[in-house]
């Protein structure tokens, strides 16, 4: 057995909703997916709205819509949302949900009529907010990894605790040396131990006569990961309407991100007397937060050819973000010889920079007099044009990430979305919609929704809709840890699916 055996960092996970919590491809990945929101009305309908218009929650979509309105309006949206997650993991079982209550949408724009009957009859001038992207998720696996010589058996402290540690350092203790926390933590609490001259986990057991480590005993394998956040979309935005067939609006949005994970993981021995050490248990602790602001342009215009027909199109700039990591970690274990300890990181902080993709779609919609609209939509964005860059603005620094991105995300990502409103007299309205977005990068299944909802007529001037989406099964292949030498790393299936029942008061004056 070689004496500096290299594997790679604890717990690399490899699921759509698992990847992305440091400065990486997939971190920045993350920030460039929109899943809009916006009112009760756009959400019920799949949010197809490029050239249907006429609604506040629509903006963050086409600018254009405000130009459709023909009064002042304001808005507000409060919604909640509950995610969950099922994994299954060694055939085990689990599930894991939490529910909030946000407020993804409000709105205000002003009407000014300009007092021509053709040509600019009139402009609006308004302020958007709206969730963007929600990253609400929470995961939660268990398993019993079995016991066994030579038979691709492994766990967290066996086969990952080693990361990178070097047996020919002079000074494992060296911070500055390079280490990847999860792996000095795991030296500094005796996880890893040197046993002539053999770096071996605590669940590791060794067979000096085949000259191989073993897996000890069964061992109880759990993590439990919950992530919250968003990106929130403030939209100052300009419209206008000309000759009551072509609107045009564009917005200047700011963009807030906030976004929070924390990962618990512990390993708990059936046995300590089946470990050489005495393990038994330990739990390691990560958190990361990511905070930072962008900014970006969006245009957008709609068009009507004949009294039914409805064209819209728009275009967004790439968007600027400029961002900070915050993260740390600690772990703690028992053994049986009654000693305990406990590793603490100091927190770590680091700035860079995303650019996210331009976006272009086009929609057409047609009205069916005063029964109702029927809208599709496409839009298009080539994910492989994400960057990446230090506070500095030099992308040296992340040529590896970059390089992959460009190599590997996809060209041509493509998102599509359908919508029906269909009114029943004058006071109620039903509605249905469907959106699909592509996942961008290689070997993650799309994101399919589905949603519904009602409107509601209270005055002449006072609405009040409801809506309730659903996101499909997304599921998705994970490992807890990466494969090493001969030791393959069990595989797991984690399915994601997020509700959100939203309400919007509309006031038109």
């Amino acid at each position: 057995m070689k004496t500096n055996r290299l594997v790679l960092l604890a717990v690399l996970l490899s699921s759509v909703s698992w990847a992305g919590f440091a400065q990486d491809a997939d971190q920045a990945y993350n920030l460039s997916e929109n899943f809009y929101i916006g009112s009760a009305r756009t959400l019920a309908m799949g949010n197809a709205f490029t050239a249907v218009g006429g609604d506040l929650g629509a903006i963050s979509i086409n600018p254009a819509s405000s130009g459709v309105l023909r009064l002042s309006e304001f808005e507000i949206s409060p919604a909640v949302i509950r995610a969950t997650g099922n994994t299954e993991y060694l055939n085990s079982f689990n599930s894991g949900s939490f529910s909030k209550f946000t407020l993804p949408s409000v709105a205000y724009s002003q009407n000014v009529p300009t007092g021509n009957l053709s040509g600019l009859v009139s402009v609006n001038f308004g302020v958007s907010f709206n969730r963007v992207k929600s990253f609400n998720s929470v995961v939660n696996v268990s398993g019993l990894m079995k016991a066994g010589r030579g038979d691709n058996s492994s766990s967290w402290a066996a086969e990952k605790a080693c990361t990178l540690l070097n047996y020919d350092s002079a000074y494992y203790g060296d911070y500055s040396s390079g280490i990847p926390w999860a792996a000095q933590l795991a030296w500094d609490s005796y996880l890893v131990e040197d046993v002539d001259g053999i770096l071996l986990g605590a669940t590791e057991n060794y067979d000096y006569e085949s000259d191989t480590p073993y897996l000890g005993g069964d061992i109880f394998q759990n993590l439990y990961r919950k992530t919250t956040g968003g990106i929130d979309e403030l939209s100052i935005n300009f419209a206008g309407n000309w000759n009551d067939n072509f609107y045009f609006g564009v917005n200047l949005n700011i963009y807030d991100v906030d976004y929070t994970v924390n990962d618990t993981y512990s390993e708990e021995a059936l046995s300590s007397l089946d470990f050489e050490t005495g393990i038994i248990d330990f739990t390691y602790d990560y958190w990361q937060r990511t905070v930072g602001a962008g900014i970006g342009l969006k245009a957008g215009i709609i068009y009507l050819p004949t009294q039914h027909l409805r064209i819209g199109a728009t275009i967004s700039t790439p968007t600027l973000y400029s961002l900070t990591d915050y993260w740390g970690s600690s772990l703690y274990n028992k053994f049986d010889n009654g000693n305990r300890n406990y590793c603490k990181s100091p927190d770590g902080t680091f700035d860079y920079r995303v650019t996210t993709p331009m976006r272009y779609s086009f929609g057409v919609a047609y009205t069916l007099g005063t029964s109702g609209i029927v809208s599709f939509d496409y839009e298009g964005v080539n994910y492989s044009k994400i960057l990446m860059k230090n506070d500095y603005g030099n992308t040296a620094e992340f040529s590896g990430d970059n390089t992959y991105i460009r190599n590997n995300y996809m060209r041509n990502a493509s998102i599509f979305r359908a919508g029906l409103e269909w009114n029943l007299g004058s006071s109620l309205a039903l509605r249905g919609g469907y959106s699909y977005y592509d996942d961008g990068r290689p070997g993650y299944d799309g994101n399919h929704f589905v949603s519904c909802g009602l409107g509601f007529r209270l005055s002449k001037g006072a609405f009040l809709d409801f809506a309730w989406q659903r996101q499909c099964k997304n599921e998705n292949v994970f490992t807890l840890y990466d494969d090493y030498e001969n030791y393959k790393a069990p595989v797991g299936y984690v399915t994601n699916r997020n509700n959100k029942i939203l309400a919007t008061l509309r006031f038109k004056f």
